[in-house]
């Protein structure tokens, strides 16, 4: 919100006094609206938060939702001269062990935050799917929108390798107001073909399901092994398989059980292994976008313990990634200066997101809205549980 100064010396009074008029009423009735002009003391602006806080992904969700609450509170509630609010909003539908991310609940929750005329930023959602809903509302609305685990590759690009070309799908408008700050499902399928190199892999056996993840994940994974050497077998022997897979099709396990040593995504490391994959009897491997905690750096490390000493519990995966979510929405709202209320400067600020130190490490924001972090995880279940172990990363 700007004023005008008006010299009573050049101009008569009822003249000036009709234009203080004016203005005043331009201003009330711009309110937040005139963003950009000018950040006034005491101003505000809104983030909202949706996540799942019910079902199968609740704990991620909480974690998720505490994290940000977290990072706004080292924040002192500020971003700038910007006073922050926070909304926090759940997107699952159903009750029960049922509730799990709806469409339509994610569409509403972006279409209450689009409606906000002070919102800002929108944080989420957890999900690629729940994502799919809620970015072409907040698109269109010029709100920056960044998630903490939505990773499919079709949020940024139409399909893997279509390099800088707009989804239009899910963001309709041309231009990009979405990024994120975990590694895309093709970079995890990259650290899956480098972890199988230097597991000493002489071949490959890739199995893939039916839907787009299973076809982008196999296709990152076959590409990235022929790249550094890894053979993949069609047909022939293989020490390894790939099961390019979502927890729906696991009858398709029984072609790569045979198999010594068995690697899959993310997509099947939920807080409770299938007893098809708990009680396997082969090796069972799993990639993770999210690093593990025990993986995060000094500064994550802090993080933890002051999560631990806020929420009196243990930090999933997922807890830092909603915590620099959050974080990185703020500092865009810094650094756009006397236009931290303004959308389009908050979303110019975030794509501009350059060497920025984080709990996860050093990372940019590139053309597309993808993460440069390059940190990753692999982990073995062993007795039916999920044991970190190695680091791993998406380049060689």
């Amino acid at each position: 919100m700007g004023y005008i100064a008006i010299n009573p010396t050049t101009a008569g009074r009822g003249v000036a006094l009709g234009a203080l008029v004016l203005v005043a009423l331009a201003a009330g009735l711009s309110g937040c609206a005139s963003s950009g002009s000018g950040i006034q003391p005491g101003e505000r602006v809104d983030v909202y938060v949706s996540a799942p806080l019910h079902g199968s992904d609740a704990v991620n969700g909480r974690d998720v939702v505490d994290g940000a609450r977290l990072a706004l509170a080292d924040a002192e509630g500020e971003a700038g001269d910007l006073a922050v609010r926070a909304t926090y909003l759940d997107d699952t539908a159903g009750k029960g062990s049922d509730a799990a991310w709806s469409p339509a609940v994610a569409a509403a929750n972006a279409r209450r935050a689009t409606q906000d005329s002070a919102a800002i930023a929108y944080i989420g959602d957890f999900s690629s799917g729940a994502t799919r809903s809620s970015l072409p509302i907040t698109n269109e609305a010029r709100l920056l929108q960044v998630s903490p685990a939505a990773s499919a590759v079709d949020l940024v690009q139409p399909y893997l390798g279509a390099g800088d070309q707009m989804p239009d799908e899910v963001q309709p408008t041309g231009e990009r107001t979405f990024g994120r700050v975990i590694p895309s499902d093709e970079a995890q399928a990259r650290a899956g073909a480098i972890w199988a190199k230097r597991l000493g892999s002489h071949g490959v056996m890739v199995i893939r399901g039916d839907s787009q993840y299973d076809n982008v994940i196999a296709d990152a994974f076959a590409e990235e092994a022929r790249a550094i050497g890894v053979q993949i077998a069609k047909s022939g022997p293989a020490d390894i398989g790939y099961a390019a897979i979502e927890p729906s099709e696991l009858k398709r396990f029984d072609a790569v059980w045979v198999i010594p040593r068995v690697m899959a995504s993310d997509a099947l490391l939920t807080s409770l292994l299938p007893p098809a994959l708990a009680d396997g009897p082969r090796m069972l491997l799993l990639t993770s976008a999210a690093q593990d905690p025990s993986q995060l750096p000094p500064s994550g490390q802090r993080f933890l313990r002051g999560f631990r000493e806020r929420y009196h519990r243990e930090p999933g995966r997922y807890a830092a990634y909603g915590y620099e979510a959050m974080a990185v929405v703020l500092d865009s709202i810094q650094r756009a200066g006397d236009s931290g209320d303004d959308r389009d400067a908050v979303v110019d600020a975030f794509f501009d997101t350059t060497g920025q130190r984080s709990i996860l490490g050093t990372y940019s924001i590139d053309e597309v809205g993808n993460t440069t972090l390059d940190r990753l995880a692999g982990y073995q279940v062993v007795n039916g549980q999920p044991r970190f172990e190695t680091a791993l990363r998406a380049s060689p």
